[in-house]
């Protein structure tokens, strides 16, 4: 079980369950799959203000990860499995 923890710039932590798996979609990494999620979710891709997404349940549910926040994939347990934050 994966739970992705946001941290607000107002520092505001709020968990989302994202199940057995989750796709992350980053801009730099991909910008093309990113531009694709983008227009689903009536964003401008060239906006700025958001470095990529967190998809799980298939693609049914989209998370978008913004600049001013921090993000974690965390397992059931509690551990890190990854830092997703964008780095400046």
């Amino acid at each position: 079980m994966f739970i992705l923890r946001r941290f607000t710039s107002e520092n505001i932590e709020i968990n989302w369950c994202l199940g057995k798996s989750y796709t992350l979609v980053l801009k730099e990494r991909n910008n093309g799959e990113f531009c694709k999620i983008a227009k689903r979710m009536k964003l401008d891709p060239a906006s700025g203000g958001v470095y990529g997404f967190v998809t799980c349940d298939g693609g049914v549910d989209i998370i978008p990860l913004y600049d001013e926040s921090r993000y974690f994939i965390m397992a059931s347990d509690g551990k890190t499995v990854a830092n997703i934050s964008m780095y400046r």
